[in-house]
């Protein structure tokens, strides 16, 4: 079980860095790929990225507080 959420955790961790690494090669190249507004798109895929970043501590932090709490 532990495994399992650590897995979850690290997915979902990698998930939120690979989708701000995208909203920044967008905030640096994302003119030739969407046009001469790109900095809009790029902003809202970062903060997206930071989101589930977010969400994935949240995961980290639940299944912590679900293992001392079975243990105890």
């Amino acid at each position: 079980m532990k495994t399992r959420i650590r897995r979850q955790f690290h997915a979902v961790f990698a998930l939120g860095i690979s989708i701000c690494l995208v909203g920044a090669f967008l905030m640096v190249m994302g003119e030739s790929i969407v046009g001469l507004d790109h900095s809009g798109i790029a902003s809202i895929v970062g903060i997206v990225g930071i989101g589930i970043i977010g969400f994935s501590a949240f995961i980290f932090s639940y299944s912590l507080a679900r293992t001392q709490r079975s243990n105890h």
